[in-house]
């Protein structure tokens, strides 16, 4: 009996709880609303404060009963304005946001996916009028891999239109660290998926949903209008520039635009609450709109909306001073905001940046993402060509599958590096299959295309030398090159006195470089014999032309010896051309680089307190003797250096913040700066065409070596970080950091960035953390005249200007939600190109494309073939246009090329496109990111010459059909 009695009682509370509430949110409510109406109304303010006085009375009444009289009596007080407050609508958008292996691994991403959606299918069969929007095509992709059958649950709602799909990229990702052409597989993956699941045709899916990510470049409504895009829902939308209203239209620097949902005030993961009026309210005072968009559901970890919310929701929108509280759709928002939102405010910048440490944090996985988005651009590109040239089945399904997966490495928490241990580990291993599989495709269309290449002419001998008679060379070095994600450099050569080589170039403009080439030893021994290191090696160029090449390594992979020879080349557009190493003599080549000091005359002693540098035609080098940090860089064609130090000059800086929370997310203050000990100097290679110096540097219980090179007729000081790092993060000490420094010799120094598309200048220079792809640019004035620096990288993506100081963050040791994210083996690779005048962005992007996306050599035997030794398989006749992607069509054996304009003016440009490596093009369609055909039409062919207007800060896709 006392426990009958006590659950009376409570129940009693609760209900007199909830009449109170309920009174006091709609006298709130009431009160708002008439300060809304514009002109204010007195009559209605009266009406407000006279229900007010009343409220105490009603509250005090003796029963349940006798209190919910006295709301209804003041309801009915408030009947004017309940006809107004029914004006007014709250749309209500159920969802789930589900962070994939954000603290926890692939597993319970699966099983939280599983259980939200089952739990929403049992909530619509319990709540009719209940919807349910879901993003995200690797949520559906998994539970058709794991719950086919509740995939078809799914489908049945979606087709009655009560479970919206929001998915129209595989993941709610990064926008920051990714490059454009991953941005438009996005849309292209996700697109096909959903219609081969669900019917759904991007017209059906035309919203971003992107509550939780770390900011969006400037870049994003371009490249999401041409992929059947025009809303837009977030919640991180940064703090520098212009304030973000609830409610905009965002511009991009091509003109075009999205409608924008900044959800900044309220959160994605709402729930309902007698004050939820406010959201609407807050907006509509904003927007002077008589309606909001409420987003709830249990999310981060998934659930999504629960019983109680939904009970809640139906409750209160019987309430008759109250906004009509309506389960919607995210699309019946977007709609009729659309439709009267056309005053909304114009925003034209980018919505940066949050949670800057995010550009720095897990080293590993950002450079495998890098890595990866390049050489499936590149395989695809060699494999688009193979097919074209042998009929080889194109491995469309294996592209499919290993650029899912990449896309999914671009999660929010996954890529930006706030992630546990465990998401690392599996986002590495998916690395680690799709290198698998651009390498093996990579090097089977390269070997046919070589194998094609007629790779005789005059003065190249077949003839194997006597010694070697009967020893074949062929198979030395297998896999040789798959360890660093390129195809595979094994011997395919016949060994002996010839080896042909035929260099890819998987960029759209011609490369002039310097390249290694790996030769085989065929030495019975397992040894690099002396007789093999004095082999005299020179190389034939395709001008006829024999000119010595440069040892630059030798040594032993497992069992298998070799020697490597460094020699200069031209590599045409897209294309290839054949040079042939031979074993013979040649005239010593003119030395282009080299150290800048000569060595002592007697071979085993040095001079003391020796000047260090190097030194070729067009930049000179010195080198900080003390720290191994950069005293000058010098412009030698000009006579400007861009780096101009006295004293003590290092180039890489150890910080460490003090601790702080959220460690990953967060740059915090400095409380120390370091420089490296430099432990030695050693001078390696002395040209003609390639020179270096190596510098260790030790930081506590790491060791890092830095080399320095030049090489012949390139203007760019390379640099190559290796080494362990041990250094770890704490809540006690705080996080370690290692940053490269470059104090540039300007003034008025200002900084550009690339973007996805493109790039932004950014007036910000007191050490702010930004991000940025494949380079940063520093421009000034070097005394009168105009001069830069440009920094390229090849996986680091924040950098900071302080004054005219340049930095890149290499590494950055958080202590959670890893612990030890850094410790391990470091390799990063960076260019530093220095200009007298202006550097233009197209110039720009070459230059970070040339390093992230090397020349392929590959060994082939002498022989005939139907391809001639060299050719280009498209050229671009103006250097403002960059072809950015060549790749066949998801639907059929179509070629698809990608036209990228980063300047500011409309551009024309043509494309020739080479018959024999691409086939006989009969038409020519613009298409969207989907590769339906867009309109307005802008392209043109005639005789396999393609002409293309590309837009102002615009990409212009085009299907090419045979």
């Amino acid at each position: 009996m006392a426990d009958q009695a006590s659950a009376v009682v409570r129940n009693t509370v609760t209900l007199l709880q909830q009449l109170a509430e309920r009174i006091e949110a709609e006298l709130a409510f009431a009160q708002t609303l008439c300060d809304l109406q514009k002109p204010r109304t007195n009559t209605l303010v009266k009406l407000v404060e006279q229900a007010r006085a009343l409220v105490p009375q009603v509250l005090a009444a003796p029963s349940v009963e006798g209190v919910r009289k006295g709301v209804e009596q003041i309801e009915m007080l408030l009947a004017p304005i309940g006809k107004i407050a029914k004006q007014y609508t709250l749309y209500c958008v159920g969802h789930a946001h589900i962070d994939m292996n954000w603290m926890w691994g692939w597993p319970e991403t699966v099983a939280v996916t599983n259980d939200t959606f089952s739990t929403v299918l049992k909530l619509m069969e319990e709540f009719p009028t209940f919807c349910f929007s879901q993003s995200q095509a690797s949520t559906y992709a998994l539970i058709q891999q794991h719950h086919p059958q509740l995939l078809a649950r799914i489908a049945q709602r979606v087709m009655e239109g009560r479970w919206e799909v929001t998915a129209s990229h595989w993941v709610e990702g990064e926008r920051n660290l990714v490059s454009g052409e991953s941005l438009t597989r996005h849309l292209l993956h996700t697109r096909r998926y959903l219609r081969e699941i669900f019917g759904l045709t991007p017209e059906d899916v035309q919203i971003d949903w992107s509550p939780d990510t770390f900011g969006h470049p400037a870049t994003v409504p371009m490249y999401l209008v041409r992929g059947g895009v025009k809303w837009v829902y977030l919640h991180r939308p940064g703090a520098i520039g212009p304030q973000r209203p609830g409610a905009f239209w965002w511009k991009s620097p091509d003109g075009t635009r999205v409608l924008v949902r900044n959800d900044m005030a309220n959160g994605y993961n709402g729930t309902f609450a007698p004050n939820v009026w406010n959201v609407l309210t807050r907006d509509c005072a904003e927007t002077g709109l008589k309606f909001s968009m409420f987003v709830y559901g249990v999310g981060d970890h998934g659930g999504g909306p629960t019983r109680r919310d939904l009970s809640r929701a139906l409750e209160m929108n019987t309430w008759p001073i109250f906004p009509n509280l309506t389960f919607a759709r995210a699309r019946d928002f977007y709609t009729r905001l659309e439709a009267e939102g056309s005053k909304l405010p114009v925003l034209d910048c980018e919505l940066n940046t949050e949670l800057a440490g995010c550009y720095t944090t897990q080293s590993l996985i950002k450079r495998s993402n890098r890595i990866a988005e390049n050489r499936l651009t590149d395989a695809e590109t060699f494999c688009t060509i193979s097919s074209a040239v042998t009929g080889r089945e194109y491995p469309k399904a294996a592209f499919v599958e290993a650029w899912r997966d990449t896309l999914f490495s671009h999660f929010h928490d996954i890529l930006p590096g706030s992630n546990v241990h465990d998401s690392r580990t599996y986002m590495h291993g998916m690395f680690q299959k799709t290198m698998a599989t651009s390498t093996m495709a990579e090097t089977i269309a390269l070997r046919e295309l070589a194998g094609l290449v007629n790779t005789t002419a005059p003065g190249v001998s077949t003839q194997i030398p006597a010694a070697t008679t009967g020893l074949s060379v062929l198979g030395a070095g297998v896999g040789y090159g798959s360890d660093r994600n390129l195809s595979d450099a094994a011997e395919q050569t016949a060994g002996g006195v010839t080896r042909p080589f035929v260099i890819f170039n998987p960029t759209a403009w011609e490369r002039q470089e310097v390249v290694e080439a790996l030769l085989w030893s065929d030495s019975p021994s397992c040894s690099i014999t002396d007789e093999a290191r004095q082999r005299p090696y020179a190389v034939r160029t395709p001008a006829g032309e024999t000119v010595q090449t440069q040892k630059v390594d030798q040594g032993l992979y497992w069992g298998h010896a070799f020697v490597k020879v460094a020699f200069p080349v031209k590599i045409p557009a897209l294309g290839y051309a054949t040079y042939t190493v031979l074993e013979q003599t040649a005239e010593p080549a003119t030395k282009a680089t080299g150290q800048s000091t000569a060595p002592h005359h007697c071979s085993y002693l040095i001079h003391e307190r020796r000047a260090e540098g190097l030194e070729n035609d067009l930049v000179h080098l010195d080198i900080d003797p003390r720290t191994g940090g950069i005293r000058k860089l010098l412009d030698k064609r000009s006579g400007l250096a861009v780096i101009d130090r006295q004293g003590d000059a290092p180039i890489l800086e150890y910080l460490l913040e003090k601790p702080h929370a959220m460690s990953a997310w967060i740059i915090d203050n400095i409380s120390q700066r370091q420089t490296p000990q430099m432990v030695a100097i050693d001078r390696k290679l002395d040209g003609p065409y390639k020179a270096t110096l190596d510098v260790k540097l030790k930081i506590a219980e790491s060791e890092l070596t830095l080399t320095y090179e030049l090489r012949a007729g390139d203007p760019r000081l390379y640099l190559h970080l290796t080494g362990t790092w041990f250094q770890r993060g704490t809540p006690q000490t705080g996080v370690p950091s290692l940053r490269l420094s470059l104090p540039l010799a300007l003034t008025g120094a200002q900084a550009t960035y690339e973007i996805p598309f493109g790039s932004i200048t950014r007036d910000l220079n007191h050490n702010e953390e930004l991000p940025a792809l494949n380079w940063a640019m520093v421009q000034g004035k070097a005394g009168a005249k105009a001069a830069g620096l440009l920094l390229a990288n090849d996986c680091k993506h924040g950098h900071s200007l302080e004054g005219s100081t340049l930095h890149l963050t290499l590494i950055r040791a958080a202590y959670e939600p890893d612990p030890l994210p850094e410790i391990g083996q470091h390799e990063i690779h960076l260019a530093l190109l220095p200009f007298v005048g202006a550097l233009d962005v197209p110039s720009a992007i070459r230059a970070g494309r040339d390093l992230n996306r090397p020349l392929r050599l590959v060994g082939t035997p002498v022989h005939p073939g139907k391809l001639p030794p060299g050719a280009s398989a498209a050229s671009v006749n103006n250097p403002a246009v960059l072809l950015a992607d060549v790749k066949q069509a998801e639907d059929s054996s179509d070629a698809i090329v990608r036209l990228l304009n980063p300047t500011g003016k409309r551009q024309e440009v043509t494309v020739q496109l080479d018959t024999q490596l691409l086939g006989k093009f009969t038409q020519a369609t613009d298409v969207d990111f989907m590769e339906r055909p867009a309109k307005p039409a802008t392209v043109r062919l005639a005789a396999n010459k393609l002409s293309v207007t590309v837009p102002a800060y615009g990409i212009t896709s085009v299907r090419l059909a045979r």
